[in-house]
This record gives structure tokens, sequence and C-alpha cells, in this order.
């Protein structure tokens, strides 16, 4: 079970079914139409000569963010401990409780700091039709310092054939709301005779999960083209990242100030007001953001899937008849 998505058993139609597997929601085949329509929904983030990459995600951008929410989960909760509980669990000799309030509130640090220092610096997915395989970052072996530190990150590859796909929902609650989130789950089984699951990948909180199936299993199925007509090609983000290039959205004197009271004026107030807290924050999730940058581990590439995969298709190589079937109809106008 990861992240409440079952995961685990037997990748069977007998075994997968809603009853047995909590929040499944169907069980798609690759021969047969999902949905009449059919689209990345924005997922693609790079087009190949007979692959398809997704969820490239750097951790140049957001990376450190959890981690910093958990620190600040902590501080507050060792404050909250130390100004009013201490005295009165020390006098009724609550130290159980205080050391539960004191592990519970650094939980989600530790947690997320886990989860996201020295995890891999990329993480995309590859959808090979040439080969029919799909290409995925995996880590392998224990972790240098046991339950912390670097671990070995790599790309693995699955035969297309061994991977089965689902349709998933889980529920996300809050104070106020409830609302399901959908999910599209990739199952990978051991062999063509053993239906045992053995890795899993999956597309979290899509909006139109049978869409993007669709997409995938015709690009796969059918040789259908990865774009559309008119189409641009998903452009690399594997430029550096200037974390302080956002600074001007949390100082606005620092970013255009005449036009921002022009155009949003109680917003930019607002900011003004409450500079002495996010200014604090942007800086601590910047120190968080580098560590996580400085710790993460290169994935090591195969040159047999480097080969495979060739290089990332740009809008100059779909203008030449080399190309052309990666999008139909006429280029674009630039």
């Amino acid at each position: 079970m990861i992240g409440g998505i079952n995961t685990s058993g037997r990748s069977t139609d007998e075994d997968r079914i809603d009853g047995n597997v909590i929040g499944l929601v169907e069980r798609f085949a690759k021969r047969q139409r999902a949905t009449g329509v059919a689209g990345h929904g924005g997922n693609l983030t790079g087009v190949y000569p007979d692959a398809i990459e997704f969820q490239r995600v750097y951790l140049t951008g957001g990376g450190g963010f959890y981690t910093t929410y958990g620190f600040v989960s902590g501080v507050l909760g060792t404050y909250l401990i130390l100004n009013f509980a201490l005295e009165g669990l020390l006098k009724y000799r609550g130290y159980g409780v205080l050391a539960f309030g004191f592990i519970g509130s650094w939980s989600l640090f530790v947690f997320f700091g886990y989860l996201e220092l020295f995890a891999p610096a990329d993480s995309p997915l590859y959808f090979d039709r040439k080969h029919r395989k799909v290409y995925k970052v995996t880590q392998s072996g224990a972790r240098r310092w046991r339950f912390f530190g670097p671990r070995n990150s790599s790309l693995v590859a699955y035969d297309w054939d061994l991977i089965d796909a689902e349709h998933h929902t889980t529920l996300q609650a809050s104070t106020a709301t409830a609302s399901r989130v959908h999910h599209l789950v990739f199952l990978v089984r051991k062999s063509k005779d053993d239906p045992t699951i053995v890795d899993s990948f999956t597309f979290a909180s899509v909006d139109f999960v049978p869409a993007l199936w669709e997409y995938i299993r015709r690009y796969m199925e059918q040789g259908a083209a990865p774009l559309v007509q008119g189409e641009f090609p998903p452009v690399s983000n594997t430029g550096t990242y200037v974390p302080w290039s956002d600074f001007g959205a949390v100082v606005p004197f620092l970013d255009q100030p005449g036009r921002r009271w022009k155009e949003h004026p109680w917003k930019t107030l607002l900011k003004y007001i409450g500079m002495p807290v996010t200014v604090p924050l942007y800086v601590l999730w910047l120190f968080f953001n580098r560590l996580t940058v400085w710790t993460a581990q290169r994935v090591e590439w195969p040159e047999e899937i480097k080969q495979a995969i060739g290089r990332l298709i740009n809008e100059l190589d779909l203008r030449t008849d080399t190309y052309r079937r990666l999008r139909p109809g006429p280029p674009p106008e630039v």
C-alpha cells in the first residue's frame, strides 16, 4: 500500500476487483478503448523519436517545501509545549505525554526530510513504443547511514506487456470538505506466467484518468502521434533555477512596486503586512531547497536505455519531414 493505494498482491482481474481492492474504480485493457477522448492533460514533459516522457521533475524548483512545513510544525509544537504544557506535565509526572508531544511535533519534519533529502535529482517515466518498454527511476540498496543518507538511483526497464493500468481514487478530507482524488496507477507483473506485483508507479491527482490512459494506450498500441495538430513540444526544464528569482512575489517592492499598487492594491497591501511572516518563511524554505538540491542523487543512465530513447525532439525537428509523423497537419505559426 503506497499513499493509500493498494499496489500489492497479484495483478489479475480476479484478484483486483473492487471488493478486494479499496479505491479501485476500473482496470483498463490495452486493446480496448477506454474513452473517446485522449490527451496527456499537461503531464507530457518530453517527446523523443519513439518515446514519450512524463513526470520529469527536478529538485531545483519546489524541493524542500514539505521539509520546511515539517520544520515549522516542529517549532510551533515545541513552543506550545514549553509555554503552556511543560510545567503541568512535569508537576504530575506526565513524562510519556511530554515525550509523545515532542515526537509528534517533529515527526512531519523527520518524515518529509527522509523523503526529500538524498532523493533522485530526476524521476522521469519513459514509454518506448519501438521496443515496447517502460523506463522508470528506482532506488536500490540500503541508505548509507541506516535510516538516512544516499541510495543508488538508476533507470530500470520493464516490458510493456507486463504492465497493467488501473484507475484509483483516494479520499482527501479537511475540516470543512471531503473530496475524491483520482490517480492512474501502473502495476508491474513479475513475468508472463507469474502475476505477482513487483513494482508500481502512479500519475497522481489526474483530472480525467481515462483520457490520460487512452493517450498512452493509443501511443503504445496504435502508433498514435504524441502531439496533436498545432501543439508545440514541451520545453525542457533542465535549466538552472535561481530560487531568489521568486523573491519579488514575497517582497512586493522588489518587483515593479508601482504596477503592483496600481493593478492589485489590496493584494499588495496584504503582502506588505504579511512580510514579517512570509520573508522568514521564504528564507527558511530557500535553505531547505538548497539542501535538497545539494543532497540529490544523480540518476545513472544505462547506455542501452539512452540509445533506445534517443534525443529530445524540439520544434525545429518537427518542421522537418523526418519527424512529421510525431505531429499531424501543418506546423503551427511561430
